[in-house]
């Protein structure tokens, strides 16, 4: 099922009720009609009967493309397994966090960079983006290589303890949706900007999850993306992260 709806730019809950007759994985995908590598949810469920999503989009496009598909069938013309009941975009009243004036400008130049880099120019050397007031800086590249050996670092971003600036890999970003890329850039942040120790992930991890968070990006997708980071390297460490992460996910109160 394809379904394109208005929403004018304007945060939203995305509300959409789906029935199978039986246990069948349903993907759920919502992109922006118009760009390329746009997306503001990809996930999928395990539906017996009937489902209520709430798609939470503190951003969200002019016109949306809701996508569901039976992960068994892929996007046939007729689909008789399951059932979109409902499709229902309702306002979001997002947070007002009270954020420092450095932090909100940080925000407000990755929310940009987050809703844009899907089809944004990148390069072997970096293509630099800039902030409107120039404090903060991401170099694009294609991928993230080891600046000894040449070879390319699985990491989607990662942050100089010594200027700030930040290195994005498109080949990662790509693919992630809007508040992936959120999650990780909050992260990186919270390393220069925020921590006490600048090297400690864990405080990094707290820091920029508190962020997130507090601007009413999905929980969802803090889960996708750590683990997508996480599962290359599955670590002790990386295994205590997580756990913190997730303690911190399943107490916040919005």
């Amino acid at each position: 099922m394809i379904q394109n709806i208005t929403l004018n730019d304007k945060p939203t809950k995305l509300k959409i009720v789906i029935q199978t007759n039986r246990n069948e994985k349903i993907w759920i995908q919502v992109k922006d009609s118009k760009r390329s590598n746009t997306y503001y949810t990809k996930r999928y469920a395990f539906i017996n009967g009937t489902a209520t999503f709430m798609i939470l989009m503190p951003q969200a496009p002019t016109e949306a493309t809701i996508v569901v598909v039976n992960d068994a069938n892929g996007l046939i013309r007729v689909d008789n397994s399951f059932k979109v009941l409902e499709i229902t975009p309702l306002p979001y009243d997002l947070p007002k966090p009270n954020f420092s004036k450095k932090t909100q400008s940080f925000i407000k130049f990755v929310q940009e960079f987050c809703d844009e880099c899907g089809y944004l120019s990148s390069s072997n050397t970096g293509h630099i983006y800039k902030s409107d007031n120039g404090r903060f800086r991401i170099d694009y590249f294609n991928t993230i290589v080891n600046s000894n050996s040449g070879k390319k670092i699985n990491t989607p971003a990662r942050i100089s303890q010594l200027s700030g600036k930040i290195e994005v890999s498109a080949e990662q970003f790509r693919t992630f949706t809007i508040p992936m890329r959120m999650a990780i850039l909050l992260h990186e942040y919270s390393h220069y900007y925020l921590n006490k120790n600048p090297s400690n992930e864990v405080e990094a991890d707290v820091n920029g999850l508190n962020i997130y968070l507090r601007l009413g990006y999905p929980k969802i997708d803090v889960y996708n993306v750590f683990l997508n980071v996480f599962k290359t390297s599955p670590t002790q460490q990386n295994k205590q992260r997580f756990e913190i992460l997730d303690n911190m996910v399943k107490k916040f109160k919005a």
